[in-house]
């Protein structure tokens, strides 16, 4: 394991660095993946590179990239964004950008253990997200870590000729002790 930072027991997270730009920007521009996290337009390692190094810098936000421990192979990203250490909450992203890595628990995993850290690390009290509506899969992790649905936001997104209805999901830390 390289420079690990929260460990499960098929993955572990570890802080973006600025030689992640270029595994982001494929699985960012890989069609399958682009389509599932709503990216319309290409983005460049360049373009990259520049959200890396303010991901690095940030104040706001945790981003980690998520590496499967049998081969140290980077496969995703998640991260905790608009961190209010006020309010103590945050808004919750995940991507698995290796299509391979699909369906193997790597999302629930990393799930779990963003949550776990947001909660008895960061003393925060919520943790939302924003999910499509049609993605059972992704709305089937977040209830089983424990996210409720709280709201719809109506013909939130376009993606192939049709508006789509996201979901506006939270767990609060009360939900997640009940939880575990």
């Amino acid at each position: 394991m390289e420079n690990p930072f929260l460990v499960g027991e098929k993955i572990y997270l570890r802080p973006v660095e600025t030689e992640d730009a270029k595994f982001l920007a494929k699985g960012e521009n890989e069609p399958v993946v682009r389509e599932s996290l709503f990216l319309a337009l290409p983005i460049s390692l360049a373009n990259e590179q520049e959200k890396v190094e303010q991901y690095i810098t940030s104040k706001d936000a945790v981003v980690l990239i998520i590496v499967e421990k049998e081969t140290n192979k980077p496969v995703g990203q998640t991260a905790f964004f608009r961190i209010d250490y006020i309010s103590r909450a945050a808004v919750f992203y995940i991507a698995i950008l290796e299509p391979a890595f699909w369906s193997k628990g790597f999302g629930s995993e990393a799930t779990k253990l963003m949550v776990d850290y947001a909660f008895k690390t960061l003393n925060l009290n919520r943790i939302q997200l924003h999910v499509c509506a049609e993605n059972k899969p992704a709305i089937k992790i977040y209830a089983r870590v424990g996210f409720q649905k709280e709201g719809v936001l109506r013909q939130a997104m376009f993606r192939n000729g049709n508006y789509v209805d996201f979901w506006v999901m939270g767990i609060l830390k009360g939900d997640w002790f009940v939880n575990i």
